[in-house]
This record gives structure tokens, C-alpha cells and sequence, in this order.
């Protein structure tokens, strides 16, 4: 015991002596601290717009320093360089100030940008990452397709890719197609892979495809080059579905198109090569009759796994649920369906149709379709899903509204509420369809002008019941707005959005989202 009291006793006495060496000594160093670089709030992610925008930070408004002026480009070092997302290997130094001011001439995609600032004095080395996606005009925003004041057809676009919402306008004029007629769509195709980014221009009198990234086109960059077989008469598509899901672009991997004389294609990306084989205009039973499809195509807005449409020649609804065959079929009738597929024994006959988020939820439901039938005097609304099968509902109009309605302009169904809008008289009215609480009211506007197109966004915000209303008038041309239907269910409201009105457009007809991830 006494061994080991002595052992601890020198052991304290080292580290005291330690202790005491350490304290007498420190006067013997000089210390100096570092300069440190702190990085405050600054926005990370920059979309810009190739040969439009220019790339500006400045250092000065996030970068503080604890011991030194930041200010002193003889001591401090600052280099912004940048490279591809996909390439770390592939790095160019674009500035070397302490304000960053480059016109953006690189090259579409994504990219990370690095300011590093060095201290000349200690060698010391600090970084602020940056995330660049660099677009063309034409990469994001709203795709306006209209009548100029010739009435001939023109394209535009709201330029959403770069730091400010341009309008670009006159996209048709200098884009190598012939003067076209008839506005019909003017839509990105989707982003399924690089060689079916196809953005598309359809009319009445043509229809063509055009660079996805210069919107340049050709008299023959037409329909028939995406077929297998070979027709004599030139395709005119005026209907492509899918529309995209989502704000990213999103579409299915299946795709339909519909042509003016009623041919109907369909093509399964992945597997054809964006190739469009047979038509689907027959029946297994009866491969040799041409039914010819109207230009509405019924699908589930979060699920393309079938779809349906509807024939004016036959007056009925068919089906196509096995995407792999070549042909339609009849919808098998149910006890359950609320309205007979076969229209030929109600004498109803199809006036409108849209898909619509109505009841959507997440993995559990892909929302409803409906259709505006008539039988010449009355009017009827039916609400089916799709990928089910379901004849879910028919709602009879009243007779003191069908006539009006019947004749109206535009239509468009809310997904939020038992709603159908329309334009009569350049007049904007909502029908409350709503059994045992129908009514119908008139919407009043802040503008007189001729109202020349009515559409919900399914894309932008899925589920949030945006309407976008367009009018025009000669002296400023054509006006979009936005407005979100109010939820008060004793009145149908909307609510207009200030941060999304554009002037000075063409004449719109029709409007779609694009998004190029």
C-alpha cells in the first residue's frame, strides 16, 4: 500500500510540475488568429436562359469576414468556376471577380457552380456551392398557340426557364412551316428519353413537329414519319395524349394520338421507338370496318393504363385496356354503370369531354372524366372513371339551362367541385350540377374583352383547381389570367392570382405546360 501511495504521489508531482512548465512558458509564443469567412443567406439554385440572361452574384452580399477586408483583391483571391453536373472533370473558370457578371453562353443542362475565395497571406481556402440549370427560352413556361391579327395561326411562349417570365413571340413566323389555319394545340410531347422530347404545332390545316430546343421546323416533319405503314394521304394529328402530370413534365410511357379523319394511333414508347403501328379504329371481331375516333380521348390523369374513347359515327363509347393490342373493343355493361356505353337507344349524342383530378388521391384513385351529351334539346353529364371502368354517375341538366349551355363557346369542369363552367355571349356562367342543388350563376370579370378561351391546369398544380381564362381585344391583344375556384358551396367564386397576368399576346386559343427535366 505504501508502494503504490508513493508511485501516485510522483505521478501528481510530474503533472504539476507539467502544469506549472506550461503556464511559464506561454509568454514565450505569439498567437494570432486566423481570418475566418462566413457565408450568409443567399439563394443557391440560378435558372438562366442560354444567349438571354446574364449570371450575377455578388460576393459582397453573402460573404462577411471576421479580421479582414473582403474588399482587398491583393490579398484575397476570388474564382467562380463551373462545370456540368454530369462532368466534375470538365471545370472553367468564368470569373475572377468578386462579383460574378457572366453571359450565360453555356450550353443547356445542369450545372454546379463554385465561388472560391483564397486568402494570399495563410494559404487558407473557403467555397460556396452554387446549382445552375441553364435552359432556352423555350425549356419551361406556358405554350400559347393562337390566331395572329391575320388570323392565321401563331405560336408563343411565357418564358418561365430564366430569372424573369419573357414572352416570346412569333415563334411560327420564321420556323420553316407554311402559313397554317385553324389553331388546334401547341404542346411538348414529354420526357420519356432524349428522342421523344417531341414538341408539336397542330392545326386545322397541318400539323408538325419542330426542334425541341430552336422550334425550328420542316414541310416535312409531319405525322407519317412517325408510322409504320405508309399512307398516301398526309396525317393530321389533333389530339396527343397524354398531357404532362405533373410540374416536372411528367408523362406516361404510352401514348395516343388522334387525326382529323378520325384515325386513332397508339404507340408504347419504350418498346416501339416512338413508332406508331396500326390503327386502333376496329374491333377483334371485326378488323376490316374504319370506325372513325372523336377528337376526345378519356383517360386517369395519374395512370395511363387504358383509355377510352367515343365515335360520332356510331354513337358509342369503346375501350382500349390491353396496350399491347392493335385493335378496340365494346365496354362491357354493367348493372352497377349508371349510363349505357351504347348511346344509339338515349339518342344522346357527345358535345364535350375532359379529364379531370375530380376525387383524386394518391395511389388510391386517378380522378374522373366526363362528358356533355345531348339529345338535341336536353342536356346530360356523365362522370365515369376509367382505368375502373365505371359509369359512375349522370346528371341531368335543367331544361331552362340546356338550351344556352348547349350553344355555348368554351366549357371546362372543375376537378374541387360539381361545377361546369362555360361561355355564352362572352359571358362566363357556373352550372352547379350537384343533384337537389342545382343552380347556375353568372361570373363577373374585371374585363369586357371577347373571351376566347376557358382550360384548367392539370399540370402547374395538379388538384388546385386553377382556371385560366383568355381574352382579347384589338388595341392590346390577348390577355391571360389565372384564378382559383373558392371552396364557399353556397356560391362559386374565383379567386383571381395578380402574379399571373400576361398582355399583349396573340389571339389565344389553347394553352399547355412544358418542362424539360
Amino acid at each position: 500500500m505504501r508502494i503504490m501511495k508513493r508511485i501516485l504521489y510522483m505521478c501528481l508531482g510530474i503533472i504539476a510540475v507539467s502544469a506549472i512548465s506550461c503556464y511559464d512558458d506561454k509568454g514565450n509564443y505569439d498567437y494570432h488568429d486566423i481570418n475566418e469567412v462566413i457565408f450568409g443567406e443567399v439563394e443557391t439554385n440560378r435558372n438562366v436562359l442560354l444567349n438571354i440572361d446574364t449570371l450575377k452574384i455578388n460576393a459582397d452580399d453573402f460573404v462577411e469576414m471576421s479580421d479582414a477586408d473582403l474588399t482587398n483583391m491583393e490579398r484575397f483571391e476570388y474564382l467562380w468556376v463551373i462545370f456540368p453536373s454530369s462532368d466534375n472533370r470538365a471545370k472553367d473558370t468564368i470569373s475572377m471577380e468578386r462579383m460574378l457578371n457572366y453571359p450565360v453562353i453555356l450550353a443547356p443542362g445542369d450545372y454546379e457552380l463554385y465561388l472560391k475565395i483564397r486568402d494570399r497571406e495563410t494559404n487558407v481556402q473557403w467555397k460556396k456551392q452554387f446549382s445552375v440549370t441553364v435552359g432556352t427560352p423555350y425549356s419551361r413556361g406556358i405554350m400559347i398557340i393562337g390566331e395572329d391579327e391575320n388570323g392565321s395561326v401563331e405560336a408563343e411562349m411565357l418564358s418561365m426557364a430564366g430569372i424573369d417570365t419573357l414572352i416570346v413571340k412569333d415563334i411560327l413566323k420564321n420556323s420553316g412551316l407554311p402559313v397554317l389555319q385553324g389553331p388546334v394545340s401547341f404542346l411538348h410531347t414529354g420526357n420519356q428519353s432524349e428522342d421523344y422530347k417531341q414538341v408539336w404545332i397542330l392545326s386545322e390545316s397541318g400539323s408538325y413537329y419542330l426542334d425541341r430546343e430552336t422550334l425550328q421546323g420542316s414541310v416535312s416533319n409531319v405525322f407519317n414519319n412517325c408510322c409504320t405503314e405508309t399512307y398516301e394521304d398526309p396525317l393530321i394529328p389533333i389530339v396527343i395524349a397524354p398531357e404532362p402530370c405533373d410540374i416536372n413534365g411528367k408523362v406516361e410511357g404510352q401514348r395516343v394520338v388522334v387525326c382529323k379523319d378520325g384515325r386513332l394511333f397508339y404507340t408504347y414508347l419504350l418498346l416501339s421507338s416512338g413508332m406508331f403501328s396500326y390503327s386502333l379504329n376496329c374491333l377483334r371481331d371485326d378488323l376490316d370496318t374504319f370506325i372513325p375516333a372523336s377528337k376526345y380521348i378519356f383517360y386517369g390523369i395519374q395512370s395511363f393504363q387504358k383509355f377510352i374513347w367515343y365515335s360520332e359515327e356510331t354513337n358509342r363509347f369503346y375501350k382500349v385496356d390491353n396496350l399491347l393490342n392493335y385493335y378496340s373493343d365494346t365496354l362491357e355493361q354493367k348493372s352497377t354503370d349508371a349510363f349505357p356505353w351504347d348511346q344509339n337507344g338515349t339518342g344522346r349524342r357527345l358535345i364535350y369531354g375532359e379529364n379531370t383530378w375530380n376525387e383524386a388521391q394518391v395511389w388510391v384513385s386517378d380522378g374522373n372524366s366526363f362528358a356533355l351529351m345531348s339529345d338535341g334539346s336536353q342536356a346530360y353529364i356523365y362522370k365515369f372513371n376509367v382505368n375502373k371502368m365505371e359509369a359512375r354517375n349522370v346528371y341531368e341538366i335543367s331544361s331552362a339551362v340546356s338550351a344556352e349551355l348547349l350553344d355555348a363557346d368554351f366549357y371546362a369542369f372543375s376537378s374541387t367541385r360539381s361545377v361546369l363552367f362555360y361561355v355564352k355571349n362572352n359571358t362566363l356562367y357556373a352550372y352547379t350540377y350537384d343533384m337537389g342543388n342545382e343552380r347556375l350563376e353568372t361570373i363577373p370579370l374585371e374585363t369586357t374583352d371577347e373571351i376566347t378561351m376557358l382550360k384548367f391546369d392539370l399540370t402547374m398544380e395538379p388538384m388546385k383547381d386553377a382556371l385560366f381564362i383568355a381574352t382579347y381585344n384589338a388595341m392590346d391583344g390577348g390577355t391571360l389570367r389565372k384564378y382559383y375556384v373558392g371552396n364557399n358551396p353556397d356560391k362559386v367564386e374565383l379567386s383571381a392570382d395578380p402574379t399571373a397576368v400576361w398582355s399583349g399576346l396573340t389571339k389565344v386559343k389553347n394553352m399547355s405546360w412544358r418542362a424539360v427535366l
